[in-house]
């Protein structure tokens, strides 16, 4: 850094060889600018204070390097075989693209791009089918939920004792989820979000439950776990992919699990 420092106030005097008429001193800066208007070129002398004696700037390599630094040249890439052929080709021998290849391409029906309008016609499948998959799943969630609790559910209609609800927290998922089924079947994906926070409470908190209750001693908490994993994790992939093979792997791992969740709960 002091080296830089220093070099960067380093003065020059400079004459022309022909001439005594000493200039300067001159720091690199200027000693440019007069380079850029040609009253300095490589045989400018300039005054050597170590060897006490003029030099030609062309002399000092270090020197001349910082006053005519080199340019970079602009190389031009040589053309292959190929390009050179089709720049010398004649306007008939170039084949010409019609608005109707213009607009096949754009639909998807070429060679080139049929492979993307397939890709695209499988994944419309895929997000049409996670539709009825989910409603189907938050439909048997809601059953099981709300079954158990029917009772409930006539006491708040009939005499119109809402604070009975608050009394049975899964009969409130119930409802959640039977609410959730109906705007899934109108096929509103914008509710996507809120399944997959069901979902995630469904992983969560019911897997803690039922973990709890296996490790109290109870055997059937252990199935109860596992469906109810395996329900929430088909939801929250459902609502996340477009591929099909997923679509149809992770929608029938939540009916199944859901629906295994039910048996157990209810009849067993």
């Amino acid at each position: 850094m002091a080296e830089e420092e220093e070099a960067a106030v380093e003065e020059y005097y400079i004459r022309q060889p022909e001439s005594e008429d000493t200039r300067g001193p001159f720091n690199m800066e200027k000693i440019s600018s007069l380079v850029e208007i040609d009253q300095v070129d490589r045989e400018t002398l300039y005054y050597d204070d170590d060897k006490e004696e003029w030099l030609a700037i062309v002399e000092n390599t270090e020197l001349a390097d910082r006053v005519f630094p080199e340019k970079k040249k602009l190389i031009l890439k040589a053309k292959s075989d190929e390009d050179m052929d089709l720049l010398n080709a004649s306007e008939d021998e170039i084949e010409a693209i019609s608005v109707t290849d213009m607009l096949a391409a754009a639909e998807g029906d070429t060679e080139e791009t049929k492979h993307l309008k397939e890709a695209a016609k499988w994944q419309d499948k895929a997000a049409a089918l996670s539709m009825p998959f989910l409603g189907f799943i938050m439909l048997i969630s809601a059953f099981n939920n709300v079954f158990p609790n029917f009772s409930v559910v006539m006491e708040v209609v009939n005499e119109e004792n809402y604070m009975a609800l608050l009394e049975k927290p899964l009969l409130l998922v119930g409802l959640g989820d039977l609410f959730l089924a109906i705007i899934l079947f109108l096929s509103v994906s914008e509710i996507f979000p809120m399944v997959r926070f069901r979902a995630m409470l469904g992983f969560g908190y019911f897997g803690f439950f039922h973990w709890g209750q296996w490790q109290t001693g109870d055997e059937q908490s252990m199935i109860l776990m596992a469906a109810g994993i395996a329900a929430s994790l088909g939801i929250f992939v459902c609502t996340l992919t477009l591929k099909m093979t997923l679509m149809i792997i992770f929608g029938l791992m939540g009916l199944l699990g859901m629906g295994c969740y039910g048996f157990y709960a209810l009849f067993q």
